[in-house]
Order: structure tokens, then sequence, then C-alpha cells
């Protein structure tokens, strides 16, 4: 084990010393070698930057060295007195190393903290730009310093979790609007007002095209089943090679099957907000930090994840989620953007999930909450008897900006509960008119949203 430290190989000198403190059960437990033992312990635990590990064990080291002299002093027979002096020295000699080991400790968290810092300034500073890859990479590694510190539910994580979780989902829109662009143009499934397909729709063929394609397909099957027939035979005759042939092919589609699927950038997104929800809910329930900071924190990872799960097209877990988040934020201001902002999403959520007449009422929810919150900002710079600064100027003009874009949205929702009532009332017209003739048809699902809903999804995503 001090080989391993000299060489500071410090994971194999706690995996040495440990082994030892296993293999000396057998000796006394105040055994001078046992002490030892939990002294090196410490030190390569202090090394190895197990901080609050190497404490305990450099406090066992001292807890045995005073039972080993209790013991020596209780016994009057004793010819080993001479040794309590060399142990009284031993003991001021561990204390002072655990003072250090505590004082690296604090270097190591300054430090540690220092480099997150800057990877979350960093990170931030590229969402805000709307380089989302390079925010997704200075983030993570943000995340990985203090988890790794700190612990994965430590307080000192949840700002990074968060910040990490959105870059993610803001990734994850992104590559979907590259793969939405170069979709562009294709027909969707059950587009019938341009079929520019090169194989001829059945239903428009004559008898007599029907039956040439007919005896063309018999004609093709025939010299697919002869050269099967052929094939065959030759694989009688070469049965031992290939078999090994099997035997390789088995083996890499083993190899395939052992192969994980890495989790997409919004399966991660979903993790990392649930675990900043975790934390910032523990810090909510346990009074820490400003009240209304944390539970706007909250409320914002809480919105998040109602994002991720329109995005993902779970939209019942969206509303769940956004309605929780309006719970969690009644000791907020009732004019809080925060708040307007809920029930927007909310009100996008609902239209996704086909509650169009809830959507408007949210929407109008947002705009009132908006107006109400301009109408404040205006009042206070009245009563204060100053024109609004700078930042309140700002803050107006975009909010002003809003409304107009939720307006919008809440005409798309009508058009969109226009659209499903027609489809509706259709499908009701399609199925009275088939069972009249007595032909039933299989509906088959729509896989592919309409155009508008997709756009009006890319327009929520941007609003957001």
């Amino acid at each position: 084990g001090e080989v391993s430290i000299e060489n500071e190989n410090y994971s194999q000198a706690v995996e040495d010393i440990q082994l030892c403190i296993k293999k000396v059960k057998s000796l006394p437990k105040d055994s001078r070698i046992i002490a030892e033992a939990h002294y090196q312990l410490g030190v390569a635990q202090g090394f190895h930057a197990k901080f609050d590990e190497a404490v305990e064990s450099l406090n066992s080291a001292i807890s045995i060295i005073k039972q080993r002299m209790k013991n020596i002093k209780a016994d009057a027979k004793s010819s080993k007195k001479s040794e309590i002096t060399e142990l009284e020295a031993l003991i001021p000699e561990i204390e002072e190393k655990i003072a250090d080991t505590k004082d690296m400790k604090k270097e190591a968290e300054a430090k540690t903290k220092e480099e997150a810092t800057t990877h979350l300034a960093t990170g931030k500073r590229h969402l805000l730009v709307s380089d989302f890859p390079a925010a997704v990479t200075s983030l993570a590694q943000a995340c990985e310093l203090l988890s790794a510190h700190f612990g994965e539910t430590a307080k000192e994580c949840a700002e990074s979790y968060f910040y990490y979780g959105k870059s993610l989902l803001e990734l994850s829109r992104m590559e979907s609007g590259v793969l939405g662009n170069a979709l562009e143009g294709v027909p969707e499934e059950g587009d019938d007002a341009d079929n520019s397909s090169k194989i001829e729709d059945p239903a428009r063929m004559t008898e007599d095209e029907k039956q040439e394609v007919e005896e063309k397909v018999g004609e093709a099957m025939e010299k697919n089943f002869q050269a099967l027939c052929e094939s065959k035979d030759e694989d009688m005759e070469g049965g031992d090679s290939q078999e090994e042939v099997d035997d390789s092919q088995d083996e890499g589609m083993d190899k395939d099957v052992s192969v994980v699927r890495e989790p997409s950038n919004l399966q991660l997104a979903w993790e990392m907000l649930e675990l900043a929800k975790i934390v910032y809910t523990k810090l909510v329930e346990s009074g820490e930090g400003i009240k209304i900071e944390v539970e706007e924190r909250l409320c914002s990872t809480i919105l998040t994840l109602g994002e991720v799960s329109i995005e993902n097209e779970n939209y019942s877990q969206a509303v769940e989620d956004i309605q929780l988040c309006i719970k969690k934020v009644k000791s907020l201001p009732k004019d809080s953007r925060i708040i307007a902002e809920a029930h927007y999403q909310l009100g996008v959520a609902q239209g996704f999930h086909a509650k169009f007449d809830e959507a408007v009422e949210s929407l109008n929810a947002a705009i009132s909450i908006i107006k109400q919150r301009m109408k404040n900002i205006k009042e206070g710079a009245k009563s204060s008897k100053k024109t609004p600064s700078k930042e309140e100027k700002t803050e107006i003009t975009e909010l002003e900006s809003l409304i107009p874009e939720i307006e919008e949205k809440i005409a798309d929702t009508k058009d969109m509960k226009k659209e499903a009532e027609a489809k509706t009332k259709e499908g009701a017209d399609e199925i009275t008119s088939s069972s009249a003739k007595g032909d039933f048809k299989n509906v088959p699902s729509i896989a592919v949203k309409s155009k508008k809903f997709v756009a009006n999804k890319e327009k929520t995503a941007a609003a957001s």
C-alpha cells in the first residue's frame, strides 16, 4: 500500500490497505499494526480525494491507539508501559494529518467550484446565443465535476442540472428542425392530392392491365422458386462451410444484440431535469436558501419538463407537469412572468392534447397576467413619480411583443379545433356511407401530423 502511495496509485493503495485490515481480524483489537493500517488508509484516501473517509480512518487510528494505552495502564504487570510515551506522541501527529486532510478538502472544493462555475457560465452564455452543442459540452462538464465532488443530489448541482437539461432540449429541437427541413417536400402518408408515385394505383387500372401484371408477377415468382431450389442443392453440397458461415453470422448477431442504444438528447434532458427537480424539491422542503428564488427555480424546472413532454408528444404528461408547476408558484407574485409562461405552455400542451377550449382559456390567462404586469410596472413608476427605468422600459417592450404572438396561438388553436371537428364529422359520414353499402374498410391511423400542426409546434418552440 505504501509503495502504491509513493507511486501515486492511490486507488490501488486503498484497495491493498483495506485488504490488510480484513486479514488482521484475528489480531487483538488494540494491535499497533491495525492502528497503522487505518492511518495509512486515511493517508491514501486523502490523496485519492476521499476526504471524509480519510478523516474517519485517521480517527479510527487514534481510537485504537487510545484503547491500547488504556489497556496497558489497566495491566499492572505489563512490561510495555514505556510504549505509552511513544503512543502519546503519535496522537498529535495524526490529529495534524486530520487537519491537513480537512484543508485539502476545502482547497479541492474551492477548485472544483471555480472550475465548474466557469463551465456553467460558459454553457449559459452558449445557450443564450443559441450555440446549443457548445452549451451541452460545457454544462456536461460542470455537472460531472459537481456531482463527482458533492454527490449526485447535492444542492450545488441543481443549477447545472437545470441548464444542462434545457440545453439538451434545445439541441433536440434543433436536430428535429434539421430533420424536418430534410423531409420537406416528401409526401405525407395519406396525401391523395398529388400522387406522383411511379407505382400506379391498382384502383385506376383496367382489367387487361391487371391481368398483364398478374402474369408478370407469376413468371417472376416461378423464376425465383427455381433459383431457390438450385441454391438449396448447392447448400447441401457445401454444408460444413455453410454451417461455419452461419455460426459466424450468429456471433455477429449476438454482438449486435449486446450493444446498448445510447439515450437520445430528449431522454437525457428529461433525466437531468428530473434530477434538478429532486434537488430543488428537497431545498423547498428543508427551507434552505431564499424561499421565493428556490420555488421559482423549481417551477422553471417543472415547466421545462413539461416542454420535454410536449416535444416527446406525451401531451397528457405535459399538462400534468405544467399544472403542478402552477400549483407550486402560488407564493409568487400574481403578475410573475414565470406564471404567465406556465399558463402559455399549458395552453400549448392542451391544444396538442385536443383540449381546445381549455387551451384557449389558458392562453387568455397568460395574456391577462402579462397585461397586469405591464400595468403594475407603469403604476409603480407613477407612484414613485419617476419615469420607468431602462430595464422596465425594455421589459414593457418585450411584454407588448408577446401578446400578438399568444393571440396568434389562440387563433391557431381555434383553427385546430375546427379541423378536428370537421375530421370527426367526415369520419362519421364515411362510416355511415360504408355501412349503407355494406363495404367496411380499415381506416389507417395517420402516422405523420399535418404540416400546419408541425408548424404550430415549431412556433411554440420558438416562443418558449
